[in-house]
């Protein structure tokens, strides 16, 4: 053998030998620093001086998972993944924001949108207190700023390691989760753990839980006030499942006791597609398909992304228990698909975000709210790649 020749393949060998420690290093620094929350007491910064909330009072709150500040308009993200018209697959591309302008950007305008409805109650979901991909913004405080008079409560939900994904675009390390605010006195916060795959895939997943927070009614009861974040990228449904079964051993408990409980969020699964409130079936779509240009010509052709699953089946049953009612929004879709940019009539979209409300709530309206001053200068998914969710309710006395 040629001695340059053999020198080439020595110092192959070496460089394969480096990559496979290296991997081998990283995949060991991951499993090392995985590890669950579980259930805990959360911390509440305390500014109300509202001490109870009360009967037949119409009170207002939000839902907006703000999507850590990346999902402008002309966003994508890798791990979504769709069809085009033609039922071609289609992927996202990038990891972490375009900028840290963007972020900031993206974040005011989210808080911004909410201010204007003037809630009582606010939960947000992907909120990133330091992250590499969002920059190290903390938009936990940043939210908390802008409501100075409201309690606060934030609840780790995602704490990753660096993670070198996408290879052009890389994820890095997050720390996020869920942020709630009243403007009622928060008695006391938790966080309750949900199931999620015991698979290599947990390592990049979400720590999904959901927080409650207590606030004092009148009547010596209590209204919990939760905030819920379930998984999306599920095959099968089976950790969905256990999500939602933990979910209802928390509202039995509540029901028990006979307290009020209104649970916002994301809940990745299509709300009313099957939903005798709404009498929508995946064939009969609700009316926001048919707004935009074309829309309704591409929907006859598109198929809906592998992650969409409904909370509803064929006939009308969810798997909620009874005593409580899931609460949709028929005027705008709540979240987009980023397999694409947003091009309205073209991008998918479906309602994920809502509420469920306990049967001693009454609920007079719940409303989608459309974000615009985007950076196409369309209309919706301004700032993140879901919009507010808007609802007004009182406790039944």
């Amino acid at each position: 053998m040629k001695k340059g020749l053999k020198i080439s393949l020595i110092t192959i060998a070496i460089v394969i030998g480096l990559i496979i420690v290296l991997a081998g290093g990283y995949v060991g620094y991951i499993f090392l620093s995985y590890s669950r929350l579980g259930d805990m007491d959360l911390s509440i910064d305390s500014k109300s001086t509202l001490e109870y909330v009360d009967v037949n009072t119409q009170y207002s709150c939000t839902t907006y998972n703000i999507g850590f500040g990346a999902y402008s308009q002309d966003y994508t993200f890798f791990m979504d993944t769709g069809y085009d018209e033609y039922g071609n697959e289609t992927c996202g591309k990038y990891g972490k924001a375009f900028s840290k302008e963007y972020v900031e950007t993206d974040t005011a305008g989210a808080i911004n949108a909410v201010k204007e409805l003037s809630p009582d109650f606010m939960l947000f979901q992907e909120v990133d207190t330091k992250s590499s991909r969002s920059y190290k913004v903390n938009q936990h405080e940043k939210i908390v700023e802008n409501f100075e008079a409201f309690d606060s409560v934030h609840c780790v939900n995602f704490h990753a390691p660096f993670l070198p994904y996408p290879l052009n675009d890389m994820h890095g390390y997050v720390n996020a989760g869920l942020t709630s605010l009243s403007k009622y006195k928060i008695q006391s916060a938790q966080r309750k753990q949900y199931t999620v795959s015991d698979s290599f895939s947990k390592l990049f997943d979400l720590d999904r839980c959901f927080s409650v927070c207590v606030v004092k009614v009148t009547n010596e009861k209590n209204l919990y006030i939760v905030n819920s974040h379930m998984s999306a990228y599920d095959k099968g449904g089976t950790i969905r499942e256990k999500q939602m079964q933990e979910l209802n051993n928390f509202l039995k408990a509540c029901q028990d006791e006979g307290h009020y409980v209104l649970v916002g969020g994301d809940f990745n699964h299509d709300l009313i597609t099957y939903n005798p409130m709404y009498s929508y079936t995946s064939e009969n779509k609700p009316h926001w398909y048919e707004n935009a240009e074309t829309h309704s010509a591409i929907w006859q052709q598109k198929k809906a992304p592998d992650w969409v699953a409904y909370m509803f089946n064929e006939e009308g049953k969810s798997p909620i228990i009874d005593g409580y009612t899931i609460y949709a929004a028929e005027n705008n879709p709540t979240c987009r698909n980023n397999d694409m940019e947003w091009v309205p009539g073209s991008t998918y979209v479906c309602a994920v975000d809502g509420y469920i409300a306990s049967n001693n709530i009454k609920v007079n309206k719940i409303e989608a709210i459309q974000t615009k001053n985007g950076v196409k200068g369309v209309d919706g998914y301004a700032f993140s790649d879901h919009e507010p969710v808007y609802i007004e309710f009182e406790l039944i006395g």
